[in-house]
């Protein structure tokens, strides 16, 4: 019986075990030459002859730097690269430098894989799993692992990864918030209408209905924060015969029971058409990545200017609490440590109460009023009988 494989490497599988090492030993810091690769044991079966090797990285370089239409990638999208090649087609190539070039092959000497990510852009992505709250520590290792097993080379320098990881709690079905969002992502493109059963927990862990009917929205923006997504919508309520349209903020997770209503495929019908922006209160008409900052907690109602007494304990005062909720976004009002912040109402109210030992609101007065309606009734709750 005829064998079925030769034992001589074909084409492709040459090509692939050359590009699997080039992966992972090189880099724009760390070039190989045709020398280099022959003294690699069990690369020399797939190297071949001079003119093989050849033919086989400028194909292979040819095919991995060029689109569908055989038009050449810009540079930064190439990922073989060595240096008659770079001179030949590179913006600032001149082949009349290579005196051994010729029209038919080009020398290989400076090869390396252009790898898409840069080890930077490695370290945020693994650093963006160290700190998520929605990815469980044992499945995080796992993606680390992966991440840095397909994606670096061995000159990467890892970090570190002794960092302990808290299991933040993970009640939710993450199949539905996946669903949830996929769905929301659709209305919001298509500027329809998403409705959907609102739950909390109970006493049990369980999740149930916070009333009988559903919600209707128009939706607006996607947030993730804190470990949560949240909807930014406008739920349109009717308040003593008066038409309310006013910026809501929801859980995803809490979701549930989600559909676009009024939605017909077959009619090309996509949906309910969803309230404009412009009409709708306290919504932001373009997304500010510093939203969360005057929104502490997510709290919805609309930000004001707020001025506040920092504290000085000892002689100085502490604004490290101050950086890690407001950023940068906070001003200083005169030489004092009397500061300036934008940010809702109902989240000052109890930021200001958590921080009382350090902070102090000063104007406006119905803000500090209501800080101290909450400080009496805590004194109620909890002062000397």
């Amino acid at each position: 019986m005829a064998e079925r494989y030769s034992n001589k490497p074909s084409k492709y599988e040459r090509s692939y075990r050359i590009l699997e090492y080039l992966k992972k030993n090189t880099d724009q810091e760390h070039k190989v030459k045709q020398s280099d690769l022959r003294k690699i044991e069990y690369l020399k079966q797939y190297i071949g002859n001079k003119e093989t090797f050849n033919d086989t990285i400028v194909n292979m370089a040819n095919a991995m730097n060029s689109d569908s239409n055989e038009m050449m990638n810009p540079e930064e999208e190439w990922r073989i690269i060595f240096d008659a090649f770079a001179r030949r087609y590179g913006s600032g190539g001149n082949a009349e430098e290579d005196d051994e070039e010729d029209t038919q092959r080009m020398p290989i000497r400076g090869l390396y894989y252009n790898h898409i990510f840069s080890y930077d852009e490695i370290n945020s992505l693994i650093e963006g799993i160290l700190f998520s709250k929605t990815i469980a520590p044992e499945d995080g290792e796992k993606l680390i692992e992966k991440i840095e097993s397909h994606l670096t080379t061995k000159f990467y320098p890892k970090g570190a990864k002794q960092i302990c990881r808290v299991n933040e709690p993970q009640l939710a079905d993450q199949g539905r918030i996946r669903e949830n969002l996929k769905m929301i992502q659709q209305a919001i493109e298509e500027r329809v209408q998403i409705r959907f059963r609102f739950y909390g927990y109970n006493r049990r862990k369980e999740l149930e209905p916070v009333r009988k009917e559903k919600d209707t929205v128009s939706p607006y923006y996607l947030v993730a924060n804190g470990g949560k997504y949240y909807l930014l919508a406008c739920k349109e309520v009717t308040i003593n015969g008066e038409i309310v349209r006013n910026m809501s903020i929801w859980r995803v997770d809490l979701m549930g029971e989600m559909e676009i209503p009024g939605r017909d495929e077959k009619l090309g019908i996509p949906g309910i058409p969803a309230l404009k922006k412009e009409s709708v209160e306290n919504l932001p008409k373009q997304w500010s990545e510093d939203f969360h900052l005057s929104h502490l907690n997510m709290a919805f109602d609309e930000p004001v200017k707020i001025r506040l007494k920092i504290t000085r304990v000892r002689e100085k005062a502490d604004y490290t609490f101050l950086h890690d909720w407001f950023g940068d976004t906070f001003r200083f009002v005169g030489k004092s440590d009397i500061v300036e912040v934008m940010c809702s109402p109902f989240a000052m109210v109890n930021w200001a109460l958590q921080y009382s030992d350090r902070v102090e609101v000063l104007e406006p007065e119905s803000i500090r009023r209501q800080v101290a309606e909450k400080a009496r009734r805590l004194y109620e709750k909890y002062g000397e009988n």
